[in-house]
C-alpha cells in the first residue's frame, strides 16, 4: 500500500490498487478562523497551504469522510470536489447531508463492512470527546457532534492488486478501548493514527498525542504506525517535527511521520 500525507488529516491511501482520498480539507491557508473553545496554536485554519495542486487530488477512485468537522470536510471540498466521485460517510445522517450538497453517489460505512472495487471497508468506533462532559458541552456550543469513525481496509478476492494484510485508519480518537478492540478484531499490520494532540482547554483530549502513540506502540510492538493529522490545524499541540524528535528519543523505529506531500510505501 501507499500512503501520501497531504495536509493535516487529508491523505491519499492506495490500497489493493484502489485510490482513496481521506478527509478533504481543501481551502487555502487561513481561510477559516481558529476553532473556538480549543487550545490555539495557529492564526487560522488551515495553518499551511496544500503541498500539491488541488486538481491532482481528484485522481482518486473514492473519498472517505470520517466525519463532517471542518478539518475533515470543509466548505471548499463541498464546492470543488467533482460531484460524480463516490463518497463514503460514517452514517446515513451525514450521507444525507452530503447528498444534499449535490454528491450523486454517497455510500455509508458499516461495521460489518462494505465492498468497493475489491476493497472491503469496515467502520470502527472512535472516542472523539463524546465521553467527556467538558468536550461534549463544547461540541454542543459549536453545534458539532463528537461522533467520528475509523476504517479498516481489507483486500477481497476480486482486488486489482493483492494485499496480504489489513490497514487500520484509526480516525479522530484518543487511544482507548475502541482502538484496542479494532486491533484485536482485525489484526492489522499497519495503523495510521491522528496524532496532533488536539484538545480543548484544561487538557481535555480530542485525538491522540505523542503519549497515546507511545502507549499504542509499546502494547503492540508488531505494528507499523503512520502518524497523520499533525500539521495544518489551529488546535494541534503536536507537530510532525516534535513527534519525530519524540520518536527518536523513545526508540519508536516503526513509527513513520511523513512530511506534507510525501508518499511512503508499506508492506506487511
Amino acid at each position: 500500500m501507499k500512503f501520501q500525507q497531504i495536509r493535516s488529516a487529508l491523505s491519499i491511501v492506495e490500497f489493493a490498487g484502489v485510490r482513496f482520498m481521506i478527509d478533504p480539507m481543501l481551502a487555502p491557508k487561513n481561510t477559516y478562523p481558529v476553532f473556538p473553545y480549543t487550545c490555539v496554536t495557529g492564526e487560522g485554519n488551515p495553518t499551511t497551504d496544500l503541498p500539491v495542486s488541488l486538481e491532482s487530488l481528484f485522481d482518486v477512485d473514492a473519498v472517505i469522510v470520517t466525519h463532517l468537522h471542518l478539518d475533515h470536510f470543509d466548505d471548499t471540498a463541498r464546492e470543488v470536489l467533482p460531484k460524480s466521485l463516490v463518497l463514503f460517510a460514517q452514517s446515513e445522517e451525514e450521507a444525507t447531508q452530503l447528498r444534499g450538497w449535490g454528491f450523486a453517489d454517497v455510500r455509508v460505512l458499516l461495521e460489518e463492512g462494505v465492498e468497493f472495487e475489491g476493497v472491503r471497508l469496515y467502520k470502527t468506533r472512535c472516542e472523539h470527546g463524546e465521553g467527556d462532559p467538558v468536550t461534549s458541552d463544547a461540541y454542543d456550543f459549536m453545534g458539532f457532534s463528537g461522533k467520528a469513525c475509523g476504517v479498516v481496509f481489507e483486500a477481497t478476492e476480486s482486488a486489482r492488486k493483492p494485499e496480504n494484510f489489513r490497514f487500520y485508519l484509526a480516525g479522530d480518537t484518543v487511544f482507548c478501548e475502541y482502538v484496542e478492540e479494532a486491533i484485536a478484531k482485525f489484526a492489522p499490520a499497519v495503523v495510521a493514527v491522528n496524532a496532533a494532540g488536539a484538545q480543548f482547554p484544561k487538557g481535555h483530549p480530542l485525538i491522540m498525542n505523542e503519549y497515546d502513540v507511545l502507549t499504542l506502540m509499546r502494547r503492540h510492538p508488531e505494528l507499523k504506525v503512520i502518524a497523520t493529522h499533525l500539521d495544518g490545524v489551529s488546535h494541534a499541540t503536536v507537530t510532525s517535527e516534535s513527534l519525530r524528535a519524540f520518536a527518536k528519543e523513545k526508540g519508536l523505529e516503526k513509527l513513520a511521520v511523513p512530511a506534507q506531500g510525501e508518499t511512503i510505501e508499506l508492506a506487511a
